[in-house]
């Protein structure tokens, strides 16, 4: 099946494409380039042994096929997931000092322990359907990934309701915004169709940049600038350390009729 996609190869010298892998049909995982004499294909995902060179043409459209010809993946809930209403046996100290930290106990109908990682699960919806997960390490020391991805949906980590969304780095940052409007955490992924499918279906969009944001975040934030109207703020402090009142004035912010790149610092 691979030696047909790369026998239809429509790269032009120099151009570059970052898919879906044909093969073990992971998102965003293969990529082919071709550098004048030859195209280049490689799959990164860490259970693909997908990789090599070839002269031959490479579609598009037929990945495109391919992908649409894809079963969508089915989420399950983990059984060793526990809630903290469970017996306390089975819940983490780490656990409750977390929850507690953040005052996250309104959310508790969202948040899982899982005892096997020893993680903080947040649980994300589509629809009133649960279709993935997040997990954030609680260990004290430095254990990584810091941020584990249960499932492969891409999709971003939204609480709140509004016409209002602001765009944040983490989760506990969007659930903070919740009370106030739609909070949403892309999960470090990049900026997919998905994304922006998602978002565009909000009035008015914010994006919170730390004032240390990587090359990464702030390209985000020119993406996302291509596809619709965005006000950018540069924050002086993490939105999740931020008083309510404090939390209130950022959302007011986004609701202000001016937009685009501002020096606005708040």
């Amino acid at each position: 099946m691979l030696q047909n996609f790369l026998n239809k190869l429509d790269l032009k010298t120099s151009e570059s494409v970052r898919i879906d892998c044909p093969i073990c049909f992971n998102k965003n995982t293969f990529s082919a380039v071709n550098n004048g004499t030859q195209t280049i294909y490689n799959c990164f995902h860490a259970d693909c042994n997908i990789k090599g060179r070839t002269r031959s043409p490479l579609s598009k459209r037929l990945f495109q096929e391919a992908e649409k010809q894809k079963e969508p993946e089915i989420f399950y809930y983990r059984n060793h997931w526990m809630a903290e209403s469970d017996e306390l046996a089975d819940i983490s100290i780490d656990f409750i000092k977390y929850i507690k930290h953040w005052n996250l106990q309104e959310y508790k109908n969202i948040i899982r322990y899982d005892r096997h990682l020893h993680r903080a699960v947040f649980l994300i919806y589509k629809e009133d359907k649960l279709i993935d997960a997040v997990g954030r390490t609680l260990y004290i020391k430095n254990k990584k990934p810091k941020w584990y991805r249960y499932g492969n949906s891409g999709h971003p980590f939204i609480a709140g309701k509004g016409d209002t969304a602001i765009i944040v780095e983490d989760v506990v940052s969007a659930l903070v915004l919740s009370k106030f409007c739609v909070g949403i955490a892309l999960l470090g992924t990049n900026l997919l169709q998905s994304h922006i499918d998602v978002i565009k279906k909000y009035k008015k969009v914010g994006v919170a940049l730390d004032k240390d944001a990587t090359k990464k975040a702030l390209k985000l934030a020119d993406d996302l600038s291509l596809n619709m109207n965005v006000k950018f703020l540069m924050l002086d402090e993490d939105v999740k350390e931020m008083l309510d009142e404090d939390v209130e004035k950022l959302v007011s912010k986004v609701d202000k009729k001016a937009w685009g790149w501002m020096n606005d610092t708040y």
